[in-house]
């Protein structure tokens, strides 16, 4: 058989893309099986499911489409997954609950079924309540909420009439009468809820005007009790600016990422770490160095979140694309004492494209799966590893996660399991061939660690503070060895 020219250089190449492709995956390469076709404008919140599949929440643009979706499911190669219900009603965070997902649209919260049709049974539009202007939100065990922004109560009954920054909703969205809500200047942005049951949040004011439930609190980033009370024993002294993400830490300390000013700095900082009482911690280099180049914004570069991928290793994204001079586009590996690392994320990262005289790029966000893989999402077109250039990736991209290559590593990895799974308020791991104490991070299905412990291998951990949901466990022992286990409770 003769074979043409043409079809000895196919077949080379094709031998030649087999050989790349055979090369071992290692931890956050990306997985170029997996492409979206959105175009525009940004991805704002992901959720993966069990399937493989993927919830995404923002201002999105299918070929074809001539308005924007605020939502909508991927499949698990990326593409759109029509039987997804139209419209999804979404366009913020998202949160799964129960079988459910709440999800920011507009102002307000909703609740969808997993095929993204509405709860009928949360009420949208409740008595005593005008939304006005979203803020950010908090799902309790239970389903009840606790929603930021601004919003008008109408409640003469119970006295809270007028403008209202912190408001407690029940599991059906009506308006939580025995809650005291609360006021403040302006708007609470931001929030997020630490070990303690406390809260630390992010105020929306012009400089120096911060104020909670008419006392001046002299800091943008508050802290405020389970009930809504202000601490004043945490004074971060943030004059302007605003705090996106909180990652807090079991001994009370908490990283903030964005773009903030503290009095007595002249610096904009980007990532620091609060000590208990709101004070820089000064193990921490609060000054890391985060520039933008050509991204659009006044603010220059933008931290938007910290994920703990170990103790002892952070991943930030956001829009920059430097990190202490050095390359770093939407992502980067820092230590927790602050420094820059080279581990992963080394490479190019996040392309940038232009929309409406606009400059994009960056990631809102990296969040690990239930297979053990990794989704970034945010605002950009196409993604480079450093080893692979894919220009044809758009605002949601999946990385290979820890389970790739370790046989090779490490040689045959025990098999622990964790026990009932799914389970309730306590989990026992099988597998475990040491008895030294074993360290436990849990990360729930946004990639945010919400649990820190440590247990004995024939111990139980308690979990009675974890929502209903998918969690990913990184178990570490004395001997080194690193062990992740997926659990679900019910």
């Amino acid at each position: 058989m003769i074979i043409s020219r043409f079809m000895r250089l196919f077949l080379m190449t094709a031998s030649l893309l087999a050989a790349k492709d055979m090369r071992p995956q290692q931890p956050f390469d990306l997985d170029t099986t997996f492409r979206t076709e959105i175009n525009t404008w940004y991805v704002s919140s992901i959720l993966p499911q069990a399937d493989g599949k993927v919830i995404v929440s923002g201002q999105l643009k299918f070929p074809g489409d001539l308005s924007f979706r605020s939502g909508a499911r991927l499949n698990v190669d990326g593409s759109w997954d029509p039987s997804f219900a139209s419209p999804a009603y979404m366009g913020g965070k998202l949160t799964p609950w129960n079988g459910k997902v709440y999800q920011q649209n507009g102002p307000g919260i909703r609740r969808s079924w997993s095929d993204g049709t509405l709860d009928t049974d949360y009420v949208i539009n409740p008595p005593y309540v005008s939304v006005l202007q979203g803020g950010d939100y908090h799902v309790y065990p239970d389903g009840r909420i606790l929603m930021s922004g601004v919003h008008q109560l109408l409640d003469s009954i119970r006295g809270y009439e007028g403008l209202y920054c912190l408001c407690w909703f029940s599991n059906t969205g009506y308006l939580d009468t025995t809650k005291t809500h609360r006021q403040c200047a302006g708007s609470l942005d931001f929030f997020r809820e630490l070990p303690d049951g406390k809260f630390i949040g992010s105020l929306g004011n012009p400089p120096n005007t911060a104020s909670w439930e008419g006392t001046p609190t002299g800091s943008n980033v508050i802290r405020f009790n389970a009930d809504g009370e202000w601490d004043s024993t945490f004074q971060a002294n943030v004059w302007w600016g605003t705090a996106y993400r909180f990652l807090p830490l079991a001994d009370g300390r908490v990283y903030a990422s964005g773009a903030f000013r503290i009095t007595g700095i002249t610096d904009t900082l980007r990532l620091v770490r609060f000590m208990p009482d709101g004070s820089l911690d000064l193990t921490f280099n609060n000054y890391l160095n985060f520039q933008s180049i050509e991204l659009s914004g006044s603010a220059g570069a933008v931290v938007g979140g910290v994920l703990a991928l170990d103790e002892g290793r952070l991943i930030v994204t956001g829009a920059f694309e430097l990190v202490e001079g050095e390359s770093r586009q939407g992502i980067c590996l820092i230590d927790t004492s602050g420094n820059l690392l080279n581990d992963y994320f080394n490479g190019p990262g996040c392309d940038d494209y232009t929309y409406q005289s606009f400059t994009y790029g960056g990631a809102e966000g990296i969040v690990p799966a239930p297979d053990g893989s990794y989704y970034i999402w945010g605002a950009y077109h196409g993604y480079d590893d450093g080893t692979t250039n894919d220009t044809l990736q758009r605002m949601v991209s999946r990385l290979y996660g820890f389970n790739v290559g370790l046989e090779d590593k490490q040689g045959p990895q025990l098999q622990v399991t964790a026990h009932p799974n799914p389970g309730g308020d306590h989990i026992w791991f099988n597998g475990l061939a040491e008895r030294d104490p074993v360290q436990v991070g849990v990360f729930d299905a946004r990639g945010v660690l919400v649990l820190q412990a440590q247990v004995q291998p024939n111990e139980a951990l308690g979990v009675s503070g974890l929502n209903p949901g998918f969690y990913v466990m990184v178990l570490r022992t004395e001997g080194g060895r690193v062990h992740r286990v997926k659990w679900v409770k019910e």
